[in-house]
């Protein structure tokens, strides 16, 4: 038995005997317990941190406490019931509710992302907990993914670890300049130092519940500095698979407290997105002048629980092959933001590594996501006037588009495959309409993904995935390689059919390097895109 199991079969308190370990978290361990008193079991959580100086491990201690009264004050059942609290060893024990049920963390890491209906349902259920407790002044501080339990066959869902709730009016027990929860889900106005609110537990909310339908959360970077860079300072990227929901999540998670909806207009937009309607709202500008990328078509929905999203596919013809172009690549993006609130980002890092276990425990196990940069709003499918920066394009295939003006975009033709490129193909979108395709659109995506799985080099698919493109059937697919020149490239496809069988693809690819400049490119374009015959 390992140093971690050791209190199994122990007795707290002369009633609880400790059973196998449900769970570890930054603070304490969670076991499976038997209340001998009243036969029935339990969840019981310890205190299980080490190598702390005296003050740390009274802050946690002290945390450890707050988190039972604060979860036992606000009686909901979104929220964990506490039975007991006890001390035993010179440490605090939280006897609780035991729930059948797995965090939204992993959900997610093992059965896939949440549809958009799936998550605005956990979102008002999260909602209605934090509006609750709201109600009676207190705020969680800590709401992210792996606190939030989906309990099995019961739908319920619950807010788990008040650990760092803070009551209003009460004196806080963290030192100054402690920064308290994770980055990915920290509100803006909580990265800068700034008194937090309910809003921001809303913001987190926001971010939870984009990493339930994206499968990451919307900021997270390399670093925890770069992280809280990127929440002060950087647009929220585009939600790819959150269709209706996607303008719920841009209202939480508005840089402006100020900006954000109340609880009551929160619950009404996620109620019209758990019962699959549009939401109708204003969403407000972003920081440095950045809009958030307009709701036109595509509207972009992941697969329906049921539905067949993968397979193998044998089609009687092979597809086209994409291809690296030149070495040529422009110069970076320019980072939007102010110097002061990164500097003031970086202080309250520091502050935090310095705080040792006063802080939070991190885990990038993955890189950083590329996100999607937020385009100034184009018109609809084919028509309007063209925003600055593109100019209207009737292609002789049938179809109408926004083509970039920031450079010599030149036509070109191999094959069935049309391509529009400023640098001899280094960056280039692609188009492609076929009559009469006999696959639907995600067999298709498929069928190429075989054939460049073999033939690239490095060759990795990021989504693919069957998707509703202007009220017709149609797919995505992303996926990235390595090119001929040992460049590493991304790229991009949708593709739709419509119902006399006419096919149209939209492709970008570029240098991986500046994929947010390649990506902005194909949002204007897929969003105006419109066939003409």
């Amino acid at each position: 038995m390992g140093a971690q199991d050791q209190s199994t079969g122990r007795l707290l308190a002369g009633r609880y005997a400790l059973g196998e370990r449900l769970g570890r978290g930054g603070m304490g361990t969670v076991w499976r317990a038997m209340d001998e008193m009243l036969d029935r079991e339990v969840a019981v959580k310890e205190l299980t941190v080490s190598h702390l100086s005296e003050e740390d491990l009274e802050i946690l201690q002290s945390r450890m406490k707050r988190e039972a009264r604060a979860a036992a004050r606000i009686k909901h059942p979104g929220v964990i019931t506490i039975h007991d609290v006890l001390e035993q060893d010179g440490r605090p024990w939280i006897v609780m509710e035991l729930v059948d049920g797995r965090a939204l963390s992993d959900v997610i890491s093992q059965d896939g992302t949440l549809t958009p209906r799936e998550a605005a349902d956990v979102g008002l259920q999260v909602l209605a907990a934090l509006h609750r407790g709201h109600q009676l002044g207190v705020l969680h501080r800590d709401v992210k993914p792996a606190n939030v339990l989906l309990e099995h066959g019961s739908g319920r869902v619950v807010l788990l670890d008040f650990g760092i709730a803070k009551f209003e009016g009460a004196m806080d027990i963290t030192r100054p300049g402690d920064l308290v929860g994770s980055p990915d889900y920290l509100a803006p106005e909580r990265a800068q130092g700034q008194r937090p609110g309910p809003a921001s537990d809303l913001w987190a909310l926001g971010a939870t519940l984009f990493h339930a339908v994206e499968g990451q959360s919307p900021f997270r970077r390399d670093s925890p500095l770069g992280t809280l860079a990127a929440v002060v300072d950087e647009p929220l990227p585009e939600a790819r698979r959150a269709a209706g929901l996607g303008p719920v999540l841009a209202a939480l998670m508005a840089k402006d407290p100020a900006d954000r909806p109340g609880a009551d207009e929160a619950e009404r937009m996620l109620r019209e997105v758990a019962a699959g309607h549009t939401v109708g709202m204003r969403v407000p500008e972003q920081a440095a002048g950045v809009r958030l990328p307009t709701q036109v078509v595509p509207v972009v929905d992941r697969v329906e629980p049921g539905a067949d999203a993968a397979g193998t596919v044998t089609p009687p013809q092979v597809p086209q092959q994409r291809t690296a172009g030149g070495t040529t690549a422009p110069a970076a993006p320019v980072r939007r933001g102010g110097k002061r609130r990164v500097l003031t980002v970086l202080a309250v890092v520091l502050v935090l590594v310095a705080a040792g276990g006063g802080g939070y425990y991190l885990s990038h196990r993955h890189k950083a996501a590329v996100v999607d940069p937020a385009p100034d709003p184009v018109p609809g499918p084919g028509q309007g006037p063209a925003p600055a920066g593109y100019v209207w394009k009737d292609d002789p295939a049938g179809f109408r588009f926004l083509l970039p003006t920031d450079g010599n975009w030149v036509r070109s033709e191999t094959g069935a495959q049309i391509y529009y490129s400023p640098d001899d193909r280094d960056h280039y979108l692609q188009f492609a309409v076929t009559v009469g395709q006999p696959l639907a659109p995600q067999e298709h995506l498929l069928q190429m993904e075989a054939s460049l799985s073999k033939s690239q080099k490095d060759f990795q698919t990021s989504t693919l995935a069957a998707a509703r493109i202007n009220d017709q059937e149609g797919a995505v697919w992303e996926f990235s390689f390595t090119g001929t020149t040992g460049v590493r490239r991304h790229a991009k496809e949708v593709e739709f059919r419509r119902s006399d069988g006419t096919s149209f693809a939209v492709y970008v690819s570029g240098p991986e390097k500046d994929w947010t400049q390649s990506l902005r490119r194909f949002t204007t374009v897929l969003n105006s895109f419109a066939p003409t015959k």
